[in-house]
């Protein structure tokens, strides 16, 4: 008899123990996630200051392209519009509204560049939207930026068809394509241009307070791991 009520009673131990450890892991994560967050808004508020700095800056006439400019790097450059190679960066959202990033390859020196030319409505997923370029020789203002590889479902298919719609910019692949060495980073259009589209802001103000809402709600579900860890141990302490 003594032996099956010590069996019970390790039994009831091992289920408590194992509630307890649930909950704490629960608790353990969402701390975690809550500072990940809070990291998160840090960086973007970060890069928005720094956007903002940058960009207060006049753009500097360069002749040449620079290899691995710093962030934002604030250009004003003089080339040639490559208007028959051109790419639609899909599932861009402005207003609401889905379209495409247009990035058009720009020659300046002998050297290659991609650069975005704006947003435009997709309309429908039946028709490509018409980019032409009135002016293939211009002049551009337009700062640097490096862009992240984004998650897809299917693998880009680089192929001879123009425009080309791409869900990610990989240089080598489009080098490859063009039969020229692109530059690893893209000019974003920041003043109208003849041949521009609609010029979003890359880093808008504020940007971080998304981050710090979600922070607060993995702290705020934390605290109610807690109270029901503590609720289920005073349980637990009652049926003994």
């Amino acid at each position: 008899m003594r032996k099956t009520i010590t069996k019970s009673a390790y039994k009831t131990s091992v289920a408590k123990t194992i509630k307890l450890l649930f909950f704490l892991s629960i608790i353990i994560l969402c701390i975690l996630l809550g500072l990940w967050q809070i990291d998160r808004g840090t960086q973007k508020e970060q890069l928005y200051e720094e956007f903002k700095g940058t960009l207060s800056k006049k753009s500097v006439l360069m002749k040449t392209l620079p290899k691995n400019p710093e962030l934002f790097t604030n250009m004003h450059l003089n080339g040639e519009f490559l208007a028959n190679r051109q790419f639609l960066l899909d599932n861009k959202v402005h207003n609401k509204i889905a379209g495409y990033e247009v990035l058009t390859p720009f020659k300046v020196n002998n050297k290659i560049i991609l650069v975005n030319r704006g947003w435009v409505n997709s309309n429908n997923r039946q028709s490509i939207p018409e980019i032409l370029i009135q002016n293939k020789t211009t002049s551009i203002y337009g700062y640097s930026y490096y862009y992240k590889k984004l998650y897809e479902l299917d693998e880009d298919n680089y192929v001879n068809k123009w425009p080309l719609i791409i869900q990610n910019i990989e240089i080598d692949k489009i080098s490859k394509l063009l039969g020229y060495d692109i530059e690893p980073y893209v000019i974003i259009m920041n003043k109208k241009h003849d041949d521009s589209y609609v010029l979003r802001t890359i880093f808008k103000e504020n940007m971080q307070l998304k981050h710090y809402m979600y922070a607060g709600q993995w702290f705020l579900f934390a605290i109610i791991g807690f109270i029901f860890m503590i609720i289920l141990s005073r349980k637990e302490k009652n049926n003994e």
